[in-house]
């Protein structure tokens, strides 16, 4: 089915050129929006569960559509996950699909607004398509996620589902963490000649506790009175770019 999908795209990029000299041009913009609830404080001493909703949307500064970017490390000062606590699903559990998973698993969703682009075209305008799919978080354990990206193949040129993306948590500043993962060039770009770009992400990570000990713990605690969100992206030009909002 994928080489099916993946053989339609091949019809917009019959005219399609290398990428690097075009890449250098593009200047991606950032914004970011994130919350956390509920608004009572926490503490290291007194970490109380958490939930956060983050956004970011992605733009170019002279109207072409933004270069493609490889690597997301998104920080949330003031909190920290306990992953090991909860239910995971790894990438070895899906095949092709995050159905196979343990639903207890699933600590965020969202969405993923694409556009998808000709590579000798950023601008986009010459058989250029927004592709759009939903997105899975799944808890993996220990400072571990992963990232299911998957939807309607009729709302993406005909690709459905695509392979997990496997995450982690590092540490991000003196009391947070950050959420880090590589997207794989194969999503990029899915076929010689086709660039997939980001234009926008919703996504929500969920209240969800569980008894530690006696003791009610969240996947997301709050461990301090402020939270403020990090986001560092890197293109595949290398270029580095860094935008923050309190949350």
């Amino acid at each position: 089915m994928r080489k099916l999908a993946l053989a339609g795209l091949g019809v917009v990029v019959a005219l399609a050129a290398p990428t690097a000299a075009l890449a250098q041009t593009q200047q991606n913009t950032y914004s970011v929006t994130a919350s956390v609830a509920p608004k009572k404080q926490g503490s290291k001493a007194k970490p109380v569960p958490a939930a956060v909703k983050f956004g970011v949307k992605v733009d170019e500064a002279h109207g072409l559509q933004p270069a493609a970017v490889k690597r997301y490390t998104i920080g949330f000062g003031g909190l920290k996950t306990n992953g090991k606590h909860f239910k995971t699903c790894k990438v070895s559990q899906m095949h092709g699909t995050d159905k196979t998973c343990d639903k207890k698993a699933l600590v965020g969703t969202g969405t993923i607004t694409n556009f998808v682009y000709t590579d000798n075209d950023p601008s986009g305008q010459n058989g250029g398509f927004l592709c759009e799919k939903t997105l899975h978080v799944w808890n993996a354990g220990h400072n571990r996620a992963v990232l299911f990206v998957g939807g309607d193949p009729a709302k993406c040129g005909g690709v459905g589902n695509l392979a997990p993306i496997p995450a982690k948590f590092v540490k991000h500043g003196s009391t947070g963490q950050a959420l880090r993962f590589d997207v794989p060039r194969t999503v990029l770009h899915p076929i010689p000649g086709l660039t997939v770009a980001v234009r926008e992400v919703t996504s929500s990570i969920k209240k969800q506790t569980v008894k530690v000990k006696g003791k009610k713990r969240g996947f997301f605690e709050s461990v301090s009175k402020r939270h403020p969100v990090q986001v560092t992206f890197l293109t595949e030009a290398g270029q580095t770019a860094r935008t923050s909002t309190e949350a």
